[in-house]
């Protein structure tokens, strides 16, 4: 008999639409608490037996103390990114067709590393930080999506060996070499969907909210580094322009805006 012991793992998903149930995997040996510091563990393979509303995870930025930016006429970002956020979940909820879970729904702060496990514990399928942009030029307007940037992709395996993640590839008989192959190979697979997702956002904001030129844009934000979660993070508009602080205050606006972004989900998870 086999003296390997096993232990429950919660599956997470890329983009499933089916119930992940938790399954036996390997308990790590001791190659994974090599100089102390953790491996990923394997995703182990689950049959599909029961559907499962799709997890969408949104983040208001900011909160507590960090305000984010400072309008024109004095708004904080993190009154605006909360209230917008609380209003999409309002929205994806009475839709009935999503899990929806919020990083906060209050005025707290929380910890760019707490925001990704909220993301990775709740399964999510699709994460949204919503943002309010800011610029020394008080003229430029318009919202705008980020994915991230290829130059932050070293950052996002840092995170994965510190965090012990769970991941579709195997590490745990491959060389350090082959593994940074493998996890490489999971980072595409999320920044495609990551990528499709923004474009689909782009498109249904068009006509409704004007954009900022170069709309599409990549960075290297905490929030959008998850290997294995698709992510996107959505600048509202520029709050240093007087226009869109006064548009981000109207209900009306938001709505405009938070209706675009549950069509983009909509449009994304039936995309086969």
């Amino acid at each position: 008999m086999s003296s390997t012991s096993y232990a429950a793992v919660p599956v997470p998903q890329l983009k499933p639409s089916a119930e992940s149930p938790t399954v036996p995997v390997r308990v790590p040996g001791a190659r994974y608490f090599a100089r102390s510091v953790p491996f990923p563990v394997l995703k182990p393979k689950v049959s599909v037996k029961t559907r499962r509303k799709p997890v969408i995870v949104i983040d208001p930025g900011h909160g507590g103390r960090d305000p984010g930016a400072v309008g024109a006429k004095g708004t904080h970002e993190k009154i605006i990114t909360t209230t917008a956020a609380k209003e999409l979940a309002a929205i994806l909820r009475k839709s009935g067709r999503y899990t929806v879970i919020m990083t906060r729904t209050d005025d707290s702060y929380v910890d760019h590393d707490d925001r990704l496990r909220i993301a990775r514990s709740g399964q999510a399928d699709l994460f949204i930080s919503i943002h309010a942009d800011s610029t020394g030029s008080k003229s430029t307007r318009g919202a705008s999506v980020y994915t991230l940037a290829d130059r932050a992709k070293g950052r996002s395996k840092r995170i994965v060996n510190n965090q012990n993640w769970i991941l579709d590839v195997d590490l745990t008989e491959q060389t350090d070499p082959v593994g940074d192959i493998l996890v490489d190979l999971a980072q595409r697979k999320t920044e495609s969907q990551s990528d499709a997702f923004a474009e689909i956002l782009l498109d249904e904001l068009e006509g409704k909210t004007k954009l900022v030129g170069n709309s599409h844009r990549r960075a290297g934000y905490y929030v959008l580094l998850a290997p294995d979660v698709p992510a996107v993070l959505l600048e509202l508009g520029f709050l240093s322009n007087a226009q869109d602080e006064k548009l981000l205050k109207t209900k009306r606006h938001r709505n405009k805006l938070t209706s675009s972004v549950e069509r983009a989900i909509d449009r994304y998870m039936d995309t086969p």
